[in-house]
């Protein structure tokens, strides 16, 4: 017995140690190795070159730039930047624009002012978007926001945000008071004079409409959320871009809707299969989030609504009355004590 055991002792090892050089040369002849590190791109590939004595003091800065300098003070990112406390990389003009020494040695070169400090203006869109994220990378994930319809439109920060002028900022408390109207938004002159929140470029209605006008249109429709009147802000519905905090919420029928709506969210004993969120795209199977001209935001108000999804139901219906306003099934969000809904 004792031989035998040895004999698999060794032979298991020596087996494995096989599979083991075998995997090995499998790997090397299809030509996998060790992955290599993505390579940074612009600007980010300025900090990374860059050795503390290429950073200058903001001073040299701001006598080129005194239009920018004299309202540093009063911008979103002012006391963000302004601490003394930070490293240089992070601290006043060249925590976005990068080292100046570079750009001070060639000012009478023109071709080489671009290559030497970030302008904005000049870069791609994902350049930017890689610029911010040195800083608000703990905020939302880049692979996040390029999943998203605005990076795929090739869209960036700036596209939304400004940095520089802080004419009209609002803070969030008054945001709601400040929202401006959807409807007319896109003008140019809306965009200019329009409160500002967060360094938008224009009140969030505005902003939001310029790009999205078909929902802005649908504002005009006689029911619709009370974002022309400010008591809301696309914000309160929408992501504009996701974060580590949102990324976890509800589905967006359960979780923005529910949010004011508690009431018709449930849980409910006897659940409406759309409300619940089983099938479909829940709330947004009956109803129209921006504007509808019936009542309660619905798509159309008959009892075809109904007959959308329950074309087997046969039954007798009186003319001008819907499921749910004929004294039938009242509890269409979902019931706790009926099966087929007719009451709450």
């Amino acid at each position: 017995m004792v031989p035998r055991k040895t004999g698999r002792t060794v032979l298991i090892p020596v087996a494995a140690l096989g599979f083991a050089t075998l995997g090995i040369l499998t790997g090397a002849a299809w030509g996998e190795g060790p992955k290599k590190q993505k390579t940074p791109v612009f600007p980010l590939t300025l900090y990374a070159a860059a050795q503390p004595e290429d950073f200058i003091d903001d001073q040299a800065c701001a006598e080129c730039h005194p239009e920018i300098s004299s309202e540093f003070s009063k911008l979103y990112h002012a006391p963000l930047v302004l601490d003394a406390k930070l490293p240089p990389d992070r601290r006043g003009c060249q925590a976005c624009h990068g080292p100046g020494s570079a750009h001070i040695a060639n000012l009478d070169e023109a071709d080489k002012i671009g290559l030497n400090v970030v302008r904005y203006t000049q870069i791609k869109p994902e350049e930017v978007n890689a610029a911010c994220m040195r800083c608000h990378g703990s905020t939302m994930h880049t692979a996040q926001w390029n999943r998203q319809p605005h990076a795929k439109a090739g869209l960036s920060c700036l596209s939304c945000h400004t940095v520089h002028h802080s004419n009209g900022s609002t803070s969030a408390e008054s945001k709601r008071a400040s929202a401006g109207d959807i409807r007319t938004a896109g003008s140019a002159a809306n965009l200019e004079t329009t409160p500002q929140l967060r360094s938008l470029k224009a009140s969030e209605t505005a902003l939001c409409g310029a790009c999205h006008r078909r929902e802005a249109a649908e504002f005009r429709r006689n029911f619709h959320h009370p974002v022309p009147e400010g008591t809301m802000v696309c914000s309160d519905c929408h992501e504009a871009h996701p974060t580590k905090k949102s990324a976890g919420r509800q589905p967006f029928a359960r979780g923005a809707c529910a949010r004011c709506h508690p009431e018709t969210a449930g849980p409910f004993r006897y659940e409406h299969d759309p409300v619940a969120g089983w099938t479909g795209d829940g709330c947004l199977e009956c109803h129209r989030p921006h504007g509808s001209p019936n009542p309660g935001m619905l798509s159309s108000f008959s009892r075809g609504l109904c007959a959308q999804c329950h074309s087997d139901l046969r039954t007798t219906h009186y003319p001008g009355q819907t499921c749910w306003n004929s004294g039938c099934h009242e509890a269409v969000h979902g019931s706790n004590s009926d099966r087929t809904l007719l009451t709450r």
